[in-house]
Parts: C-alpha cells; structure tokens; sequence
C-alpha cells in the first residue's frame, strides 16, 4: 500500500520526532500534532490511513480524540501511546477500537512493527473491498447478461428446445409452443418424447448426445408441424477434462416453408419453359438433319457447315434443356430412381465408346485402366450414365487436341472411386469452390471458344449424391484436372429392386 498517510497526536514534541524520526524513510506522509483539538481538525480536514495518539494530554485527550475517530472516521487504524504505568488504560481503548498500543519509551524497530501491522491490515481490507466491489460488479453483468439472453430467447422466431443428457426437456421459448406440434403441457420436466410424436426428432436428439455431434434434418408438413421444418441439434458440452460431460442438448426448428414454396415455383417454372422449348428444338434438329440428308447438293453447298453448326448449337440447346429437366426433378424430389445391379467397369466402357469419336477428332489419346476386381453397384442406369458423360466429355472439351485422359477405378472401404484425370486447361484455385453451381463456367482466354451451360457439374452432383455417393475434383491450371466419383459397392448377395 503505497504512499500511507499517518497523524502522530502526542503533547510531547521529543516523542513527535521520535516517532517520526522511527518511520522515516518507508514511503509514509507524516504529519504532527501538539494536541486533540488540532488532531481532530487534521484529520477532519485531509483524512489519514493511522492514527499514533497519546492518551494522557491536556484539553481533549486520546479518549475523546478515539471516541470521535470511531465516530467519524472508523475507517482510520488508531495506534494508542502510552506509558507502562497506564497499560490498563491502553486496553480500556482497544476494547473502544483502537488497533494497538506502543508503551513508552519505545524502541524504532517496534513502533515500525506495530505501525506495518496496521498498514497490512489496512491493505488487507483495501483488497477485501475490491474485491466486494467486483463481485457487486459481475454479479450485475452476469444479471445484465441473463436477462438480455432471456430477451433474445423469448424473441427467436425459429423454435428452440433445450434437454438434459436424458432427453428431458429443461427450457423451450415462446416460438416452439407456436410452432411445434406439441402432444404435452406443460413441456418442461418431460421427455421430449412425450412432448413432440415425431419419432425422428427424438432420435436426433439421442443421436447428438450419443455421438457428440450437430445432427440436421429436414421435416415435411404434417410430421411436426403444419409447416416445412430444418432442424438442428447440437450437444452441449461442459470444460475441463479432456473430452467434457455432455450436459444436454439445444434443439432449433426453423420455418423454411417459403423457401421451399420458392423452390418449388423455381422448379415448376423451369420445367414448364423445358417442356415448351423442347419439342420446337426437337424439330428443327429433325429438319435440319432431313436437309443434310435428302439434298444431293449439301455435301458441296456452302449450307453444308452452316447445316453442321446449326445442329451443333441446337444439340447443345437440347442438352441444357435436358439438363435443365433433370435437375428440377432432382430437387424436386419427383424423380423415381429405378435401381438395378449393374457392372461399373461395363457402364463405363459402355460411355467412352460413345465418346470416342469426340475425343479421336482432338486426337486426345484415352485410356481406361480397370482395377482387377469385378465390381458392381446399384444404379440408376439413365442418370448414372448421364452423370459419368457429362464427366468424360467435359475432359474432353477442356482438354486440347493432343492431350491424353486416363479413366480408371479401384475399390477401397466399401467404395468404388472412379477417377477421371485429364491434362486440360485446369481449374483455378478461386474457381473450385463454384463450379458445382448451376450456370457457373469458368471464364478466361482458353474457355471463350468452348460451348456450355454451366449445369453439367450440377447435374453429376446431384446423382452422385442420390446414389449416396461423393464427388471430388482437385485441379491446377495448365496441369489438368482430377474428378473422383465414389459408390457404395453392391454386395454379392444384393438383390435387384
């Protein structure tokens, strides 16, 4: 405690400067007085830490100077001065509140002992006081706190339900009695199951405190309410050992009907423009086709390349549309996936076949290399083989004329991995993340020339995903191109459905 203030009260003008002269040189601010009267104006007037008060003095003496410190100025440490012959006395005032007495004559080494007592005291409740302080304060924050969160809960639109480790339902706010279709009331102090039938959203709850890990689901009109639902449930899990207890979990629920009702006007809007783009284009091709073949001059007409390319753009068209079709009934959850057992080596071989003559005119070399395992898995054969076109040809169109794609396939895990590799044009590092979106084309001088739509990838994605497969593509630019397709393999034992 630094810079103490310390008042000596004494009649006696040698013991003033003995006591000064004892506590000289220990960061003290000292001051003097010859009597009570000007003690108590002194300390009434600037305040002290300690008080060293003699108690015989004439006028007002060290009782009454003590009797109105306590009075006062409790806070302040009164060390009482006295001689041996009035020890009695000296008790009498630390019975009234005096911290401690010095007997005169007295030595230096024990007036600073008693007075460094005092100073630790002091400092002692000094930190006391801090410390109340800052407790009041937290205490306030952590009060300020709660009752902001409690703000923010009651005022969530999405639904949210929190459960101990035992799926029992410990706190919920306003939105999820509004939002659930809830079976109970009240919900708190009950298993979330008897509070929500759904069996799926007790299971992802069991599911998140089991594992230890967020669990998200979608949930249809009519299962836990009359709304479309995305759900997410996250344990909750305490500090302090390495793996922590899990504590409960924090289940929210939140409203995605517009969206998905916007989804829907997307889809049904795209299809409808497919449909009606469709059989015109369809036609033209046919005409087309018809002119190059019945007319006996097309092969030396100028019309002839015009015919070509003509037919070029209007498969190209045909094929967005196609794409364009397909994709909306993928997302749209109306496609029927009639699965068969089928060879992967077979089906592929079957694709560059067909797209042989495309790579034989860039004079691109191909190559597929088969692992040495027969290996089999459950298709959809129309979407698999559109998804693993759109995979060869696109080596293809970015690949330049010379260049060399090697497909070849190996089983690790219960998976067949299909790898494509190309020595195109590549992908840029900015660019990967996107090329899975729809109308997403990588643009730059190598691609300007190249026809596409920019749905191919997405249309492969999606397959992919709904054969409960996964795709990967790592690429560098100039240095070619890596997809990876992976399916479950089909157990020998399987059965076709």
């Amino acid at each position: 405690m630094d810079d103490v203030r310390v008042l000596i009260i004494d009649d006696e003008k040698v013991i003033r400067d003995g006591v000064e002269r004892s506590l000289s040189g220990r960061n003290f601010q000292i001051e003097k007085a010859g009597n009570g009267e000007d003690g108590i104006a002194m300390i009434e007037a600037d305040g002290f830490d300690i008080v060293l008060l003699d108690l015989m003095m004439p006028g007002i003496d060290g009782f009454g100077v003590l009797e109105w410190i306590k009075e006062h100025k409790p806070q302040v440490e009164v060390i009482v001065i006295t001689g041996f012959a009035t020890v009695s006395k000296a008790v009498s005032a630390m019975k009234e509140g005096a911290f401690d007495f010095v007997g005169k004559p007295f030595t230096p080494d024990y007036i600073r002992i008693v007075v460094d007592r005092a100073v630790a005291k002091l400092q002692l409740e000094q930190e006391t006081r801090q410390l109340r302080e800052e407790r009041i304060l937290t205490l306030e924050a952590i009060q300020n706190e709660q009752s902001m969160l409690k703000t923010v809960f009651g005022c969530m639109v999405e639904a949210v339900l929190i459960t101990d480790p035992h799926s029992v339902v410990v706190h919920h706010n306003p939105a999820a009695i509004k939002m659930l279709d809830i079976q109970t009331d009240p919900v708190i102090g009950k298993p979330i199951a008897d509070s929500i039938t759904e069996r799926d959203v007790v299971q992802m709850v069991h599911e998140a405190i089991d594992k230890r890990h967020v669990v998200s689901r979608e949930f249809a009109p009519g299962t836990v309410s009359r709304r479309y639902l995305k759900a997410h449930c996250a344990p909750v899990i305490s500090k302090g050992s390495d793996r922590g207890n899990v504590l409960g979990s924090v289940v929210t629920f939140e409203d995605v009907s517009t969206h998905k009702e916007i989804d829907r006007m997307k889809s049904d809007f795209v299809a409808m423009v497919a449909h009606e783009l469709k059989s015109p284009l369809a036609s033209i091709e046919q005409m087309i086709y018809a002119l190059q073949v019945n007319c006996e001059y097309e092969a030396l007409s100028n019309c002839s390349k015009l015919h070509g390319r003509m037919t070029v753009r209007t498969r190209d068209l045909l094929r967005l549309i196609e794409n364009l079709l397909n994709l909306s009934k993928l997302e749209s959850g109306t496609v029927v996936f009639s699965l068969e057992r089928t060879n992967g080596h077979e089906i592929i071989e079957d694709i560059l076949e067909v797209a042989k003559p495309q790579a034989e005119a860039k004079h691109i070399d191909m190559k597929f290399q088969p692992c040495s395992d027969d290996w089999w898995f459950s298709i959809d054969y129309d979407h698999m083989r559109t998804a693993i076109m759109n995979i060869v040809s696109n080596a293809i169109k970015y690949t330049p004329e010379g260049g060399h794609i090697v497909i070849s396939t190996s089983i690790s895990g219960g998976f067949a991995n299909l790898v494509f590799k190309d020595s195109g044009i590549g992908i840029a590092k900015d660019d990967l993340p996107h090329i899975f979106d729809r109308f997403y084309r990588v643009k730059g001088k190598q691609t300007r020339h190249i026809t596409g739509s920019g749905l191919g990838l997405s249309l492969v994605k999606e397959v992919v995903e709904a054969h409960q497969g996964y795709i990967d593509v790592s690429s560098n630019p100039d240095s070619g191109t890596v997809f990876t397709l992976s399916f479950p393999v089909a157990d020998s034992t399987e059965l076709v459905h």
